[in-house]
């Protein structure tokens, strides 16, 4: 019986050596709690549309929402196909960014793990159908942000139940006719209240890389 647990130990070891997640080294969400009352209380909560604002709607057909998450011995690709999302520009530049994601639109690259998902092992989407996301600012990069990041957003991410603040890098590239947006960064999911554990042999790790690739109209001109 020792031996066999050795031997469990010893591969389960080599699978960890072995296997390269996507995951890896990618920058994480800063994620602090909506409750907490600080000098900066603005920062946690959603501001009201500015007076002369202009909201446009996200171009969701030309818009991605992927994930990805990882066990001991693989990754998993997938995304949400049904989402809407809005930009809000106040004086020409972006001031507000909101978003539903319908939870039950998932899709993954394992048909068995996209009915796991929808349970109430992770997002029990018969008691929590959607997330939400709302801004309470956007933000230049600061100095020491990742490679080619031109903003922060900072808000309000509700997600099976719980309400959590994240900041997140953002490249913005600006054209005629569009707003291109796109993200990589990871959120833990126990932050989230979602900890199913996974098999005893192949446990699933907490930390879930999001990619956002998102399209839309550009400001209005002035």
């Amino acid at each position: 019986m020792k031996l066999r647990s050795l031997f469990l130990a010893l591969t389960l070891a080599s699978l960890v050596a072995c296997q390269k997640s996507e995951i890896t080294d990618k920058p994480a969400a800063a994620v602090t709690e909506t409750s907490a009352t600080t000098a900066n209380d603005t920062a946690l909560t959603s501001t009201p549309p500015a007076a002369g604002a202009t909201t446009v709607n996200v171009i969701k057909e030309k818009s991605s929402i992927h994930f990805v998450a990882a066990k001991v011995t693989r990754d998993h690709k997938g995304e949400f196909k049904s989402f809407d999302g809005s930009l809000e520009y106040s004086g020409g530049a972006p001031s507000r960014i909101s978003f539903d994601i319908a939870l039950n639109s998932i899709e993954t690259d394992t048909p068995d793990l996209t009915k796991h998902l929808q349970t109430a092992d992770f997002f029990d989407v018969a008691k929590f159908p959607k997330a939400t996301f709302t801004s309470s600012s956007i933000t230049a990069a600061p100095a020491g942000s990742p490679p080619g990041t031109t903003h922060v957003v900072t808000g309000t991410l509700n997600m099976h139940g719980v309400d959590k603040a994240v900041s997140f890098p953002v490249v913005a590239t600006v054209a005629p006719d569009s707003v291109h947006t796109t993200s990589e960064f990871t959120i833990n999911r126990q932050d989230w209240g979602i900890s199913y554990k996974g098999a005893a042999d192949d446990l699933i790790k907490d930390n879930v890389l999001i990619k956002l690739d998102l399209m839309f109209p550009p400001p209005p001109a002035s």
